[in-house]
């Protein structure tokens, strides 16, 4: 063979390796992509309820009870002050009543300062389900429009007194409320009744 033979032989030879290798290095690539790094986390160094219990001194703490163990359905991060009392405003700090503030609706009536029932049971049913508090106790569905939630139910205590009663207690439970209740509807009468004698008096 002559020498222009051989140099045209190791060319080819050379572009069928090159081919090869650009080949090799495709199949390579679509096989295995590139891992791409882990997207980085941000953990938070504090508390996110710390600007609350800052002056909330007995909430120093935290939560106690089912809240404190409890997931956020609607961000799945821990349950936090602000998502049952809301975001306070710059001039909370100096008595501006603007987060939401729960009470015991049937043994503290509705003043100026609190919140209408429907707007509190709201913020609770933000996160708890109608179907499960049915099916747990009839007595959600009878109560929902007349009580607060937290007429029966406290927020945050140690042990949620509600939780696990006996059957007996609950049953105690409903004679004492509604015998609350009697008396309360009598002295309104009793005292319309005077109301009214008083006035047909000559």
């Amino acid at each position: 063979m002559d020498d222009l033979t051989m140099d045209f032989l190791r060319l080819m030879l050379m572009a069928a390796m090159l081919l090869t290798s650009v080949q090799g290095q495709a199949a390579d690539q679509t096989a295995a992509p590139t891992a791409m790094p882990a997207p980085h986390q941000v953990e938070f160094l504090r508390s996110a309820d710390k600007a609350c219990t800052d002056c909330h001194k007995e909430q120093k703490e935290g939560m106690h009870g089912q809240h404190a163990k409890a997931t956020n359905p609607n961000n799945l991060a821990p349950v936090t002050c602000t998502n049952c009392h809301g975001q306070p405003s710059l001039q909370h700090r100096e008595g501006v009543k603007d987060v939401m503030r729960f009470s015991d609706s049937f043994n503290q009536p509705q003043g100026k300062d609190g919140y209408p029932i429907a707007e509190q049971n709201s913020v609770c049913m933000s996160c708890h389900e109608p179907k499960p508090l049915r099916e747990a106790l009839w007595a959600h569905d009878v109560h929902m429009s007349k009580l607060s939630c937290t007429s029966c139910h406290q927020l945050h205590p140690a042990k949620e007194p509600m939780v696990g009663i006996p059957a007996t207690s609950r049953i105690k439970l409903c004679v004492d409320c509604h015998s609350k209740q009697h008396e309360a509807i009598k002295a309104k009468t009793a005292a319309k009744v005077d109301a009214t004698q008083d006035k047909e008096a000559p």
